[in-house]
């Protein structure tokens, strides 16, 4: 495999979140040499495979030995983007370069679909992820007992609900994957639903229902009882002592996810006494904004602090 180079547009495709878009002319460029095996196979569903990408610095050398699972999200919908292809000049400003820069091996992992699948099955998949990455960490010379997740938007909601929710694997299972645990060591999660219930405020579901009447049927399919089950993906109430830091990264002017989602799960992290910290960008909207790189220094400081 020859080192490749990872854009920001690239890796926010990646992650779903936007469009793959051509840098900006006059815009510093930082290359960033990198292999990326693609297509890994880490599961299936109705005769379909799951898939990830694993990127890792170009240099062995230059390798820290921690693995960060990316996911794929937006919309609770997961797309494969042509690594290959979308390889062009690029922005500096974005800190999955920033990763690869400082070694981590960086584990892109796609989930399935909504509507087509809903969005406590994606939740396994990306359980199911962890655990194949961990059980495989050998051969990716990752450590299996130090493993962060990250995304924004529905994939740092799924972010979420994978570490929050964790477990030890089923010993029983007749399948290798199951029997080794999901759990994750550190979080970072960019703009992410927290509470579906309280959507910026108590009850604020209601108005979604108002605005989206298909948006939970899409979540669900069939609907049997609605706040039941908001609440089971909701991350705020999977909150326990013996979860994983978390970093959460929040425009104030996200009119998609309000803050308000961030900061209340803050507060619960709090409450709990568990190590979490709150970066808001002032006027930052949904997804990306100008000078988002200079959060890159507080998310490599995270996982470095929490996986080292």
């Amino acid at each position: 495999m020859n080192p490749r180079r990872i854009t920001p547009a690239l890796f926010l495709a990646l992650a779903g979140l936007v469009p793959a878009m051509p840098s900006h002319a006059g815009i510093e460029t930082l290359v960033v040499p990198y292999v990326a095996t693609e297509d890994i196979v880490y599961g299936q569903k109705e005769g379909m495979g799951l898939t990830l990408d694993v990127l890792q610095p170009g240099k062995e050398a230059d390798r820290n030995g921690k693995g960060i699972v990316l996911i794929s999200s937006g919309s609770w919908k997961s797309h494969k983007s042509n690594i290959a292809e979308e390889v062009a000049e690029f922005r500096k400003d974005h800190w999955a370069m920033g990763l690869l820069k400082n070694g981590y091996t960086a584990f892109v992992v796609r989930h399935g679909s909504g509507t087509r699948f809903q969005v406590p099955e994606m939740i396994e998949d990306v359980r199911r992820a962890v655990r194949f990455i961990r059980l495989h960490a050998a051969e990716y010379r990752v450590d299996p007992d130090q493993l962060g997740i990250t995304s924004g938007s529905s994939g740092g909601h799924l972010a979420l609900m994978a570490g929050l929710t964790g477990d030890d694997g089923n010993p029983d299972s007749k399948d290798p994957v199951e029997r080794v645990s999901s759990r994750t060591q550190a979080i970072v999660a960019w703009f992410p639903p927290t509470d579906l219930i309280n959507w910026g405020g108590p009850d604020g579901y209601k108005m979604i229902q108002t605005v989206r009447p298909d948006l939970f049927k899409e979540i669900f399919g069939e609907i049997t009882d609605l706040t039941a089950q908001l609440k089971s993906i909701s991350p705020i109430y999977f909150v326990t002592p013996d979860d994983p830091p978390l970093l959460l990264i929040h425009g104030d002017q996200d009119k998609t996810v309000p803050v308000q989602q961030s900061e209340i799960l803050k507060a619960k992290f709090e409450e709990t006494q568990l190590p979490v910290k709150l970066i808001v960008q002032p006027g930052g909207p949904h997804t990306y904004w100008d000078g988002i790189e200079e959060d890159y220094t507080d998310v490599n400081g995270w996982f470095k602090q929490y996986l080292e």
